[in-house]
């Protein structure tokens, strides 16, 4: 199903639930009483990121197959939120208008990171390592609710500048997941610092840490694994509060 025009739900007052299986959305979402959103495959435009308000939201889930993730508004009731970016091919283009190929404009404002800064499980995944996630962190969004959090390969990139950046913003975290199971495409490793956000000093992690835990399947003997390691300790993660899975 294929959605072109403004998927407004301003004037419903009792819409609580909505689910949206392989779906095309070239529309905003606007609805003021929307509690739950998941939306499972299709994809978002490729050319123009729309937005989703919905301030009331307690639970989102965002997994597209393709196309900009769109711009969250602020959801201060937001308690479980998963996000997948699919923007491998669009990277370059993060502009609410559309640009042309190979343009180097970058957004002017956060796109996904402040709009789930309230969550309380959250999960961020991409296969892109130049994603959305890692352009927000110049925004420098604070995670003071957050206390598990998930995280995937595109945190590892550019010296684990994502992991290192909730590590230092995350005070009440208590559980962290790395899927690290998946091997980084050589066209998209990155290395070095990354530019848009660069950590000046280490930082100690939550004192409620409890557990953090690298799943890295067939994966073990993958360098990310002995760098990850390497940096959580560095950072202050006693070795004990590691499982490797």
């Amino acid at each position: 199903m294929q959605f072109e025009d403004s998927l407004d739900f301003s004037s419903c007052q009792v819409l609580d639930v909505l689910e949206m299986t392989d779906c095309n959305i070239y529309a905003p979402i606007i609805c003021q009483s929307l509690r739950h959103l998941n939306m499972k495959g299709g994809c978002f435009d490729n050319e123009v990121r729309y937005h989703i308000s919905a301030p009331n939201l307690v639970s989102l889930k965002l997994a597209p197959e393709s196309g900009l993730t769109p711009l969250l508004d602020s959801m201060p009731s937001l308690v479980t939120a998963s996000v997948e970016s699919s923007e491998e091919e669009f990277h370059h283009c993060f502009a609410l208008l559309s640009c042309d190929d190979g343009c180097t404009r970058e957004e002017t404002f956060s796109v996904v990171l402040e709009g789930l800064s309230a969550a309380t499980n959250l999960e961020l995944t991409s296969d892109d390592l130049l994603s959305v996630f890692r352009m927000d962190l110049k925004w420098s969004p604070v995670f003071s609710k957050v206390k598990m959090l998930l995280l995937n390969n595109w945190c590892v990139a550019g010296d684990f500048t994502g992991l290192v950046y909730f590590l230092q913003h995350s005070p009440i975290l208590e559980t962290l997941t790395l899927q690290l199971n998946i091997p980084t495409p050589k066209k998209q490793r990155v290395n070095g610092t990354d530019e848009r956000y660069a950590p000046k000093k280490q930082s100690l992690p939550s004192k409620h840490l409890k557990i953090v835990k690298i799943i890295c399947g067939l994966m073990k003997d993958d360098a990310r694994v002995y760098r990850a390691l390497k940096m959580l300790c560095a950072h202050g993660v006693p070795f004990e509060k590691i499982d490797i899975q």
